[in-house]
């Protein structure tokens, strides 16, 4: 949903839902403050439902509904003198190749180009596939491998976009980062339900060893997203 405020700007609005055991003040402070991390120009939050969640009779959780408002078309106000200038947002998705210099060096490019603004998706997928008899019920242990593997695969995406993010810290709030988890294009969709952008820049492994290209990455997230795409092929940033 979009709407457009006497000031003539562009902004969208989403609902999110948030809980806490405290109170739904907290609730709503903890959601825009996760919000925050990677939705830019944030305008405004208001509340539209609350209620509890109770657990064995006991109140268990604070729950609240809110209305989040943020800008999406293109003008900024920068400088001293607030003077009004146009963006260009990119939506960069990367994992293992997400230090490479060619990466760091496409980012330094598009920012000397003019004003502009990014966010990093960091699709976290598991590194081993564990196969079993699909009318069998997977065993305690695959289970908990498979588990273990999803949470290596998440701690070592944070991880690099931590990194990323220290690299350019100098961007401050036009630098914005996720981990997002599953299917790359299905992440991307979640990313784009809140956001939008001008570009989407994906960064792989080379072939033979980049699963992404295998899959054609670039050219679902351009036709599943309606977006230029501008892929580059790398080698793994520790390679």
């Amino acid at each position: 949903m979009t709407t457009t405020p006497a000031s003539g700007q562009v902004h969208k609005v989403v609902r999110i839902v948030a809980s806490s055991p405290e109170s739904w003040e907290h609730a709503a402070r903890a959601a825009v403050a996760e919000a925050s991390k990677t939705i830019s120009d944030l305008h405004s939050a208001s509340v539209v439902k609350t209620d509890t969640l109770v657990r064995d009779g006991r109140l268990a959780d604070y729950r609240i509904k809110l209305e989040l408002a943020f800008q999406i078309d293109r003008s900024r106000s920068e400088g001293p003198d607030e003077i009004a200038v146009q963006v260009r947002r990119y939506l960069v998705v990367a994992n293992q190749t997400l230090a490479s210099p060619g990466l760091y060096g496409l980012i330094a490019e598009k920012v000397a180009s003019g004003p502009s603004e990014f966010h990093v998706l960091v699709p976290a997928t598991a590194t081993r596939t564990i196969y079993h008899d699909p009318t069998a019920v997977l065993d305690q242990h695959l289970a908990e491998v498979a588990i273990e593997d999803r949470r290596v695969a998440q701690a070592e995406a944070e991880g690099r976009l931590a990194a990323f993010r220290e690299v350019f810290a100098h961007l401050g709030p036009k630098l914005t980062g996720e981990v997002g988890i599953g299917d790359p294009v299905a992440a991307a969709r979640r990313v784009m339900e809140r956001s939008t952008f001008d570009e989407i820049i994906v960064s792989t492994l080379p072939p033979g060893m980049s699963r992404w290209l295998r899959l054609d990455l670039a050219t679902r997230l351009e036709r599943a997203l309606k977006l230029p795409v501008t892929s580059l092929v790398q080698e793994p940033a520790d390679h």
